[in-house]
């Protein structure tokens, strides 16, 4: 009987072995479920801190683009403020300018006035001569240019 009972034992410590084949292949592949998940926890980890990186770098990019902004809305304003500057001056500069313009004409005619007068007194002053016999009339008067 003893024989027998080693074909059981046989049986039985290839059982055992199998059993512990399984429970090992089992330990084994927990640890590599294990392994994956904690794998996985650090590339989350990793993720997270990627993804606060470019938090932090997309608000340093949105507060240098406000600055911008801030920076373009100045010079706007010193844009605008130059423009309507000289704008100013370009409306003094177009009046002093009609101004003159009116100036120049009133000169004008108070000088063709003059010249008339002046015209008028040397014609009066020829006719006077004419008369007191000092001068030629015109049509009497001397070709000198031969």
């Amino acid at each position: 009987m003893s024989m027998l009972n080693i074909d059981g034992q046989l049986v039985a410590s290839a059982l055992l072995n199998q059993q512990a084949g399984d429970v090992f292949n089992g330990i084994l592949q927990h640890r590599r479920e294990m392994k994956a998940a904690e794998m996985e926890q650090q590339q989350q980890f990793a993720d997270q801190q990627r993804y606060a990186w470019l938090v932090a770098e997309y608000n340093k990019l949105v507060d240098r683009y406000n600055g911008v902004l801030a920076d373009n809305k100045k010079v706007d304003a010193a844009y605008a403020d130059a423009l309507a500057e000289k704008d100013r001056q370009l409306a003094q500069l177009t009046a002093k300018n009609a101004q003159l313009v009116e100036d120049n004409k009133e000169a004008n005619e108070s000088a063709m006035s003059g010249w008339q007068t002046i015209g008028n007194i040397q014609e009066g002053i020829e006719r006077n001569k004419i008369k007191m016999g000092d001068a030629w009339p015109p049509e009497l008067k001397p070709i000198r240019e031969f």
